[in-house]
């Protein structure tokens, strides 16, 4: 950053007398423009001197010292937290927010001391100001209760359909456990109760959800959020874990069954033949052929109504009927949590039906980030945010919760714990795609690496996010189309890891590839979007099935792309200047370098970097009527030179020259008059910058 730009306040306020404060650090009060900042001398705190006629004390306050509402929670899973020093060192030491906490002991919820401990301790949390989650299972995937859900109740177990042409009948229904996620994980191999039968959520409420509100009594709603951890309709082979350290040392709760056949499958429940019957009006037994095998279009059309179908139970009947519980609680913890295996589309049919559709049923979705190389992002970790922020969008809510940890540096390769600089640089480009709500798995000592100093400095830097930006508006005028519904007609199961895309259809690999090349190639051209599938969709045509969701997005969107092998859809925009792209009809965009080229009018405001730096992640947001631009250099190499504002709207225009660039790092705001469209800058080496706009016109 340019130092010519930046002044230390203290040259036009007052510095006050030094006070400690609750956590040991000794705090510098600056007063700003009649408000006062706390700010920790390690902030390296600096404003430039015109920066308060422009940008509200709120923005300047939060930004400098963020309050524990904008920080992160850390996974906490079973810890006695009934002695307050401990909750006073995440707090204190550590800089947390808050926690996600659930039961613990060896009983789990089967216990009463459990309970009391864990009552306890949100008692705590709540006296020391800290923000609570509640974690919904001992361990994941979500839905067992530590294994109380089936035991005594093997009915409410989940199943599948199996094909076997040596087996009399080759069509037949058995339990679903050996080759599944629910024993290829790395927590726990333990069978799994069936999300398509209402049966098992509601046994899994009773004695999870209805018991966290009974223990918790009055302390109940002081619970932010319900996280449920990877539900997924279990039907579907992801493989074995390849590491050999990790794989032997995932206990075992229930035996797997050696001698069980590995075949071709998909989910079941006992009355999905009757449902199918009454929403399409016809048989679905004698077209069992056709869910594993056919290319004719009454294949196809089997299919697709098939995975439709369990979509809407699972989607109805385990993530609907907890976001009905947990809105019995005006003002309690809302449904939270992140589906499984994010980053594969395909994928998304066996285990969701529809992802979007799914996650339309959080209150407040999210995702799972267990990667931090930021440059990760671009080879199908953006999928992961990209789902969850715009079903977020599209419930009309801002808020998007995280799970982020370095799993996969700690696992594979050289096994070491990420550096400070990754874990910002993720945390950067997650939240230019709209992510607030960071839930921690990252170890507070790690080695050389990391200590709860650093610990401190990442939650200050994820707290600056989102001091800027989590009262502010994405602003995503891009559809990506998501051709969840051709994925369903072309979808076939086979014997063995679903993840080997070469036995899928010519058909379904070109979807995928054309969708995966398209949304990394945005992403490498600045462009920010929301991923769209075909039911929501209608919600933008002049006659939706909800007008007041139709009133709430009109004119919000400016364009849709829909990748190769998207079917036509007729639609009437509600916006006349809305810009359809079809890939088929259009250049092959085989390459990010492509879709810049194809693409490069067809976005809304964002600023593109001269030199141009495929390793720019950048979110557009607005805020009291000033555009916001938060960009990171995932690049390990710093950026310097121009950004340049394009692809505005042609009306808009500013009310002053005088921009505002804030570095969360530091913490130092700086303000630049910029003339014309271009602002120079300097971006650090995986640095993130905010780029604030002066006020617009009206």
């Amino acid at each position: 950053m340019n130092r010519a730009f930046i002044l230390l306040f203290a040259i036009s306020t007052a510095v006050c007398l030094s006070l400690p404060t609750a956590s040991g650090e000794e705090d510098v009060e600056i007063v700003v423009a009649g408000s006062t900042v706390d700010a920790s001398p390690e902030d390296e705190v600096l404003f430039d001197a015109r920066t308060s006629e422009f940008l509200s004390k709120e923005w300047l306050a939060d930004f400098s010292t963020p309050p524990r509402a904008f920080r992160p929670l850390q996974i906490v899973h079973g810890r006695d937290l009934t002695d307050p020093k401990l909750v006073e060192y995440f707090r204190d030491q550590c800089g947390l927010g808050g926690l996600v906490v659930n039961v613990g002991g060896a009983e789990y919820v089967r216990s009463q001391e459990n309970w009391d401990r864990f009552c306890q301790g949100v008692k705590n949390l709540k006296e020391l100001g800290m923000r609570v989650w509640i974690y919904d299972e001992d361990g994941y995937p979500s839905l067992s209760a530590g294994g109380v859900v089936l035991e005594g109740r093997p009915e409410l177990g989940a199943l599948e359909l199996a094909y076997d042409p040596e087996h009399n009948p080759p069509y037949y229904v058995r339990d679903c456990y050996e080759f599944t996620h629910s024993c290829n994980n790395v927590f726990k191999a333990r069978r799994y109760p069936n999300p398509l039968n209402p049966a098992a959520t509601e046994r899994f409420i009773d004695v999870t959800h209805r018991r966290y509100r009974s223990e918790l009594g009055d302390l109940y709603k002081d619970a932010e959020a319900f996280f449920t951890d990877e539900p997924a309709m279990m039907a579907a082979n992801l493989g074995i874990i390849q590491e050999d350290h990790i794989r032997n040392n995932v206990p075992t709760v229930d035996p797997q069954d050696p001698d069980k056949k590995c075949l071709p499958v998909v989910s079941w429940c006992d009355d999905v033949e009757e449902r199918y019957l009454e929403k399409y009006g016809e048989e679905l037994r004698p077209n069992f052929k056709y869910l594993f095998e056919g290319d004719s279009q009454d294949a196809k059309r089997v299919r697709r109504q098939f995975w439709t179908l369990l979509g809407e139970l699972n989607r109805e009947r385990y993530y609907g009927r907890i976001q009905e519980f947990c809105r019995e609680t005006p003002n309690g913890p809302v449904a939270s949590g992140h589906t499984l295996y994010e980053e594969n589309i395909i994928m998304h049919v066996p285990l969701d039906g529809n992802k979007i559709e799914a996650l339309k049923k959080f209150d407040l979705p999210g995702m799972d980030m267990l990667n931090s190389d930021p440059n990760a992002y671009f080879y199908g970790c953006w999928e992961a945010a990209a789902f969850p922020c715009s079903a977020a969008e599209f419930i009309g809510k801002r808020r998007v919760m995280t799970e982020i940890s370095d799993f996969t540096q700690l696992n594979i390769g050289d096994r070491k714990p990420a550096s400070l600089d990754l874990m910002e640089a993720t945390a950067g480009w997650q939240s230019a795609f709209g992510a607030t709500e960071f839930a921690l798995y990252y170890s507070i000592v790690a080695g050389d690496n990391r200590d709860e100093r650093t610990h401190r400095n990442y939650c200050r830097f994820v707290g600056r996010l989102n001091a800027v930006l989590r009262d502010a508006e994405p602003v995503r005028p891009i559809l990506l189309y998501y051709p969840i519904e051709e994925l369903q007609s072309e979808f076939r199961p086979y014997a063995g890891p679903l993840t080997d895309l070469s036995k899928q259809s010519d058909l379904a690999r070109q979807i995928y590839n054309s969708f995966n090349t398209i949304g990394a190639g945005l992403s490498r051209i600045q462009t920010s979007f929301c991923v769209v599938d075909r039911e929501t969709l209608q919600s933008l045509t002049t006659s939706p099935k909800d007008p007041e969701e139709a009133s709430r997005l009109k004119g919000k969107y400016s364009g849709i792309i829909f990748p190769s092998g998207s079917e036509k859809i007729s639609r009437d925009w509600s916006n006349p200047d809305f810009r359809e792209y079809w890939v088929d009809e259009g250049e092959p965009l085989n390459s990010w370098e492509d879709v810049a080229k194809a693409l490069r009018d067809f976005s809304g405001p964002r600023l593109s970097p001269e030199p141009s730096s495929p390793y720019f992640v950048e979110g557009t947001f607005k805020r009291d009527n000033r555009l916001i631009f938060v960009v990171t250099n995932v690049d390990p190499s710093e950026w310097k030179g121009n950004l340049k504002l394009t692809a505005t709207n042609a009306s808009t225009s500013f009310k002053s020259n005088s921009w505002t660039i804030l570095d969360p790092k530091t913490g130092s705001v700086q303000s630049i008059e910029v003339e014309g469209t271009s602002i120079p800058a300097r971006v650090a080496a995986r640095g993130t910058r905010f780029f604030v706009s002066p006020e617009m016109e009206e």
